[in-house]
């Protein structure tokens, strides 16, 4: 009889910190999810930095009526936590999560500092083949829309300056008047485009999407993605470069000459 309570009494207590936190069991195709690059497993921890007690089957419809949006969830995925906002429902489907999962959460939750919500600025974070990483704000910045020329030097898009400074010089040597409008709707376009701009041109240079996230500072952002992957580099780093590999670096250097000699070879060949 006492072995049976006790059994019963540790179910009950199993099943109450399997439920504690909540996990992404499948990403929609088309979903908010999908586009916060969440992914399957990822466990929400906490909701503006205090415990997520929501009920489960709720989930998107509690997100949709919360009070304070954007919504700053805690996550927890690979052994590691991060920040992101959200303002909308996920589309995703949920499960709770494992015991192994509660435990490891547990166990390392006291590393793990959430500030003040106000305190956090949206990132974004695209990577290629090296491992180099493209790391930007994707917070509004009024710079894009007062200074577009100095915004694109800022954030090294070299491209879309050049285009800029070419089409405000001939449109300076037509007439000034057009030279105001052109820059007029050039800052309209600033304005409303600033991320899709940063990412565009990183993918243009053949990084990869990676991650989504929130932190305090640019230094912390760092920081949290090499939690997340030791060897990733900076252009302008707040952190230790990585140690190098050389062997690694010179097989991936030999896996995109392939590639790029591939890409000529089926240019050519679709040319002729």
């Amino acid at each position: 009889m006492a072995e049976d309570t006790s059994n019963e009494t540790q179910t009950d207590a199993s099943a109450v910190k399997g439920t504690t936190f909540i996990a992404l069991e499948a990403i929609g195709r088309y979903s908010y999810g999908r586009d916060l690059r969440l992914k399957a497993g990822d466990v929400f921890v906490a909701v503006d930095g205090k415990p997520i007690a929501w009920d489960i089957d709720k989930f998107d419809q509690t997100l949709s009526s919360y009070a304070e949006l954007p919504a700053l969830f805690t996550i927890f995925r690979k052994g590691e936590f991060f920040e992101i906002f959200a303002d909308r429902p996920l589309e995703c489907s949920y499960k709770y999560a494992s015991d192994e999962e509660v435990e490891a959460i547990i166990e390392k939750q006291t590393e793990h500092e959430i500030g003040p919500k106000y305190d956090y600025y949206g990132f974004e974070a695209l990577r290629d083949m090296r491992r180099r990483v493209r790391l930007f704000s994707t917070d509004y910045s009024p710079y894009a829309t007062v200074v577009p020329p100095l915004w694109l030097l800022y954030h090294r898009m070299w491209a879309p300056l050049s285009v800029v400074l070419a089409t405000c010089t001939v449109s300076g040597l037509i007439s000034p008047v057009l030279l105001m409008l052109v820059y007029v709707l050039l800052s309209i376009y600033f304005h409303k485009a600033q991320t899709t701009m940063m990412r565009s041109y990183a993918l243009y240079l053949d990084y990869n999407f990676w991650f989504i996230f929130a932190e305090r500072s640019t230094q912390k952002a760092q920081e949290r993605l090499r939690k997340f992957d030791e060897k990733c580099r900076f252009s302008f780093t707040h952190v230790p470069e990585p140690v190098v590999d050389e062997a690694e670096e010179a097989r991936v250097a030999a896996l995109m000459r392939e590639a790029q000699a591939e890409l000529e070879a089926e240019t050519a060949a679709e040319s002729s």
